[in-house]
């Protein structure tokens, strides 16, 4: 808990100073928010071999994996799944049945999902570029959702690479 306050107030700080100076400079801008933050208990990377992924750190603190999808734009996305206690809806039953994995969706050059070590923290990249479409693997081969039979996957890449930039800076 002491390391988490610690980063919270480190990165505030820091944003804090990056604000002003960006105001100084108004074209300044390191990067935008990503999708969410938060704790996770287990991070499952499928396809293992096809990820791209180097040591990094947050705020020169926080031991992380950062990982993207290296594949070209218009190629699938690759799914990591993220297994995270604050979306159980009971907290105390570790039943997969009842709470079920996260799936997410990572599209080739759309970001990076980073996986902090000494933190338990995962980040994921922005996914506001999908507009009204979801970043899980709930769709079909011709882009509609999944009839409830069906395994879902990931928005067709060759569709999503038609989907408009919003302008998002990754970090």
């Amino acid at each position: 808990m002491k390391l988490s306050l610690t980063l919270v107030l480190g990165i505030s700080t820091m944003a804090s100073a990056r604000i002003r100076n960006a105001k100084e400079k108004k074209d300044v801008v390191e990067f935008t928010a990503p999708h969410e933050v938060h704790q996770f208990e287990q991070v499952k990377y499928y396809d293992e071999p096809e990820w791209a992924c180097s040591m990094d750190s947050v705020a020169g603190h926080v031991g992380c994996i950062k990982c993207w999808n290296p594949r070209d734009e218009g190629e699938d996305a690759l799914i990591v799944e993220v297994k995270a206690m604050y979306k159980r809806e009971e907290l105390n039953i570790k039943d997969e049945t009842v709470n079920k994995p996260r799936k997410h969706c990572i599209f080739p050059g759309r970001g990076y999902f980073w996986t902090c070590f000494n933190s338990n923290l995962v980040i994921e990249p922005d996914s506001d570029w999908l507009g009204e479409l979801k970043d899980k693997p709930i769709y079909n081969s011709t882009g509609m959702e999944a009839l409830p039979d069906q395994d879902g996957i990931c928005y067709p890449g060759h569709m999503a690479a038609d989907l408009p930039d919003n302008g998002a800076t990754f970090v």
